[in-house]
């Protein structure tokens, strides 16, 4: 077997740190947060995931300063940065400007502001403005020594995994005609006679929409792999936009976990430098231990052959956003941490490195699985 390109690693030895939110904290507790990174050991920290408001006030009106401060501390300081594109959170303005952008669900319902991701992964919209950040980042930052990763977005599809709307629905058709070639491929393919839904052109498809019925399996799992494709489109525009400007490596943060998840994590992992997964625990599940060694051995599963992989996030407290929320036992993080890098995972990094003190929570996030909803947003 051909060996795999090495990649750079974005700390010598062992990642620690997590996600860190200097916009949330005046610039004084910054200095604390870096003396108290010095002590913990803390080598890593991401950066930006949220900050598109901040860092871009309306089209093409950056406001850097406050990053080049805190990426400059950081950098002094010895800590590395994995700087995150902020595109998982489309600001305001935007989403004033342009509401066509915000995902629609099942229902033809339009999702309103203020959830994560909210954007639909066809918009084109949307990715001009998306680029239009990304590359103004990378270029400013893409040769900064104090960048040692890239963070594309925030787990792509949690929040974001499915649009029904009508240019998701035409960008489905072209993704149905490429897959088939012609529209009689795809009926024999889909069974469609049972029940006289032959199709005679794919401009007859759409997504499968409403709550009732029972929507053909295989143009539901045709929607299913549609959708992944076209948020791996959207993190290879981004990734492309990056690697104009910067060699360090890019990845973004998997959701490899027991529950099913939209996104085709297996045939993404190509696609990133340094395959990085999160991973929180359920509360009411009785056996967690196996939940963690599932993850991690998926995800050791995935990048088999390559590089060592990244757990990007794990939670260092009780989370905000399950039905009950429940502190760690003694020594319990050190176990969620040593089970991911015991199974090739060189770090372990959590969310987060200051907890927030005000903002939402999914308590029942639409991507939820049973039991408990998973990781969503707020602080865990």
């Amino acid at each position: 077997m051909t060996a795999a390109p090495t990649v750079p690693w974005p700390t010598d030895g062992l990642s620690f740190g997590g996600d860190y939110s200097p916009e949330q904290w005046p610039r004084e507790v910054w200095l604390e947060d870096v003396r108290l990174m010095r002590e913990a050991g803390v080598n890593l920290v991401t950066i930006g995931v949220f900050s598109w408001a901040l860092l871009e006030r309306s089209p093409g009106e950056y406001t850097f300063d406050w990053l080049d401060d805190v990426i400059a501390l950081l950098h002094d300081n010895g800590i590395a940065v994995d700087l995150a594109t902020p595109t998982a959170a489309p600001p305001n303005w935007l989403l004033t400007a342009h509401p066509e952008v915000l995902p629609v669900d099942a229902t033809e319902r339009r999702e309103r502001p203020g959830g994560r991701l909210g954007w639909c992964a066809a918009s084109t919209v949307f990715r001009e403005h998306a680029l239009r950040i990304v590359g103004a980042l990378a270029e400013r930052y893409g040769h900064h020594p104090a960048v040692r990763l890239w963070h594309v977005s925030n787990e792509l599809g949690g929040g974001n995994g499915r649009c029904y709307c009508e240019e998701s629905a035409a960008d489905f058709r072209r993704w149905l005609a490429d897959r088939y070639g012609d529209v009689d491929t795809a009926n024999a393919a889909w069974g469609t006679a049972f029940w006289g839904h032959t199709y005679t052109s794919f401009d007859e498809v759409s997504p499968p929409r409403g709550v009732g019925g029972a929507p053909n399996p295989g143009l539901l799992l045709d929607f299913e792999r549609y959708s992944s494709d076209a948020l791996l489109r959207h993190f290879d525009a981004e990734k492309a936009v990056i690697e104009q400007y910067s060699d360090v490596p890019v990845t973004t943060n998997f959701m490899v976990g027991a529950g099913s998840q939209v996104v085709d994590y297996a045939a993404w992992a190509k696609h990133v430098a340094i395959p990085a997964n999160d991973h929180y625990t359920l509360v009411d599940d009785p056996h967690r231990e196996q939940d963690l060694a599932l993850a991690a051995d998926r995800m050791r599963g995935i990048t088999a052959g390559r590089t060592p992989w990244l757990l990007m996030e794990h939670s260092t407290g009780g989370p905000s956003w399950q039905q009950r929320n429940r502190a760690k036992e003694p020594g319990e993080i050190l176990r969620n941490s040593l089970v991911h890098v015991a199974r090739g995972s060189d770090g372990a990094l959590f969310f987060q490195w200051r907890a927030s003190t005000a903002g939402p929570s999914s308590s029942t996030p639409r991507w939820s699985r049973t039991p408990a909803p998973a990781p969503g947003s707020g602080a865990r």
